[in-house]
């Protein structure tokens, strides 16, 4: 995959959800979208796990559901992804994140809807987010 590739950076958070809102948000890691493919998927980089990548991807039924995987398989156009660990869903409450659940660790955070310029400090960018 080329850094071109990516479109917009999301801001990852841990907090506690309180009906619309949510409370004690702390930073976490990054998603970012990937353009340039047969079916768009974000790439999740979390500050815990510095040297592993997550995928999250629309399930085919396109009800606003994602799974989270740990692999990705095939060409960079028509990924195939593998290994679920945890899925994504956005909910008619909660009008500015996507939840994302971990099934281990037992983990929810939430990416933020709303993009961010992709920087030279992103965690996606060559350098890792390191200067």
């Amino acid at each position: 995959m080329e850094i071109s590739q990516i479109k917009s950076r999301f801001h990852i958070y841990t907090g506690y959800r309180q009906g619309s809102s949510i409370s004690h948000e702390l930073q976490a890691g990054e998603g970012y979208e990937v353009d340039g493919v047969r079916r768009s998927y974000y790439i999740i980089k979390m500050w815990t796990f510095p040297r592993e990548v997550f995928y999250l991807s629309p399930n085919r039924n396109e009800d606003g559901n994602f799974t989270l995987f740990a692999k990705k398989v095939g060409d960079n156009i028509d990924p195939t992804f593998r290994r679920p660990i945890g899925f994504g869903f956005i909910s008619k409450d909660l009008k500015k994140h996507l939840e994302i659940q971990f099934t281990f660790p037992r983990q929810r955070v939430f990416m933020s809807l709303f993009p961010d310029k992709v920087t030279i400090d992103s965690l996606i960018s060559p350098t890792g987010g390191v200067a």
